[in-house]
């Protein structure tokens, strides 16, 4: 017998399923950071996991994608991959043996290095890796290496729908900013570069003001601060802080004309609408990440009708961006070429409904649970709760914004929430991306 599931029995599903994960108490990793300033003024967001002998130090340097200077895209990414690299093999071959792992990356308004070993290690990966840090090898045969790696991801991501869909939103709502490329750059600006632009970048991002430790560790306080003090006490930068990003979201109408050709991959399609957050990113976020939870959290998500029952997407989620302090509200749907009308009219559709109607009050309580439990998840991982925190700390927020974010989602009223949605989801405030190939 085949049973026929109505949208009426799924939320009855999740109702029950929401209710019994908010009566029942969720074990969880710490969801609070301490800071602590050393005596040198350097700062670190630190955060105890005392079951897991294990350390993960994330090096954050504040400015990332947005500081990068016109015509050289990739140069955030560039320097700090070139900083995290080790010159001598019998360091390295030390490190690896010690099972210490190293990476590197870039991100909008931030740059990162992680250094992730065994407790017991930490103070050998610190003296090799703090003396690396600040004697970068910026030689031309590891310049050469990292620009072909960085070709490589750059070819990826343009084979990506929506990763090309992305950059095709930032190059109309950041034009003539370094927003508008990929973190990997272009041929173009890759062959700009040179080491001297690279050694500039550096001494620019590597200075007390602009620079912050994130730890997670079983080690208490004071061993932590020894560490850091040990290997970074007689390092003195410039007390110049610098200048954040003062790049601001385009005006749909003074927006880039024209079809975007950023994707080069096979057949496929991809409608992409974008609002950004109005008013002051510390009392708008909080609402947005709600609001993101309610819209594309998943199956019984006001999005996933798109897919279940309309069968127009293979492909359908939502996300939030945070770009220069500001946030942007994020929805995709991958479909098939000549689906492509149909599906943007569908995709848009519930945000009309949503800025006309806004929510009732038991949808926004199940709301919150949904944002909740994504929340919870997403902090038993070491790695997000790293990362996240550093997002947050690069878009200008306070650590108190962090430690206390899941009172912020709980205490949201109503009227305030409804309201916000308005403002927000207002259709001639949208921003729309096609990308098709046949």
């Amino acid at each position: 017998m085949k049973i026929k599931i109505t949208a009426k029995f799924r939320w009855s599903i999740i109702f029950w399923l929401c209710f019994l994960l908010s009566a029942a108490p969720i074990l969880c990793q710490p969801l609070t950071f301490e800071l602590i300033t050393l005596k040198n003024n350097l700062k670190i967001y630190y955060q105890q996991e005392a079951d897991l002998k294990f350390t993960s130090v994330s090096f954050n340097f504040f400015g990332g994608q947005g500081l990068e200077p016109e015509n050289l895209a990739g140069l955030s990414y560039l320097t700090t991959r070139l900083m995290a690299e080790i010159a001598d093999d019998s360091k390295l071959a030390e490190l690896l043996a010690g099972g210490v792992n190293i990476r590197a990356g870039s991100h909008s308004d931030f740059s990162y290095i992680q250094i992730d070993c065994l407790s017991n290690r930490l103070g050998k990966a610190l003296s090799i890796f703090s003396s690396v840090l600040k004697n970068p090898t910026f030689s031309g045969p590891r310049i050469g290496f990292i620009k072909d790696y960085m070709r490589y991801e750059s070819g990826k991501e343009r084979c990506r729908l929506v990763d090309s869909a992305i950059i095709c939103l930032r190059q109309k709502m950041f034009p003539a900013s370094p927003y508008m490329n990929s973190w990997f750059g272009n041929e173009r600006s890759l062959k700009l570069i040179s080491k001297k632009e690279i050694v500039e970048f550096y001494k620019q991002i590597f200075q007390p003001d602009n620079f912050c430790l994130v730890i997670v560790t079983d080690l208490d306080k004071e061993t932590i601060s020894n560490f850091i003090m040990k290997y970074f006490a007689d390092w003195r930068g410039s007390s110049q802080k610098i200048a954040s990003s003062t790049f601001s979201f385009s005006e749909i109408k003074e927006a880039p004309k024209g079809p975007c050709d950023y994707y080069q991959g096979p057949a496929g399609a991809v409608a992409l609408v974008a609002y950004p957050l109005p008013g002051r990113l510390s009392e708008t976020y909080p609402l947005a990440y709600l609001l993101e939870k309610i819209i594309g959290e998943g199956p019984d998500s006001i999005l996933w009708t798109i897919r279940q029952e309309r069968g127009l997407a293979y492909n359908i989620n939502s996300q939030l961006e945070l770009i220069a302090h500001q946030a942007l509200l994020i929805s995709y749907m991958e479909t098939e070429s000549r689906e492509m009308d149909l599906a943007l009219t569908a995709l848009k559709e519930p945000f009309r409904r949503l800025s006309q109607e806004g929510l009732k009050q038991e949808e926004i309580r199940l709301g919150k649970v949904m944002a909740r439990n994504a929340y919870l998840r997403q902090s038993f991982s070491r790695d997000q709760r790293i990362n996240y925190l550093s997002q947050l700390l690069a878009a200008g927020l306070p650590l108190d914004f962090y430690n206390n974010f899941l009172s912020l989602l709980e205490s949201i009223p109503e009227e305030t929430f409804n309201n916000f949605i308005r403002q927000t989801l207002n259709p001639e405030k949208a921003w729309e991306i096609v990308v098709v190939k046949d």
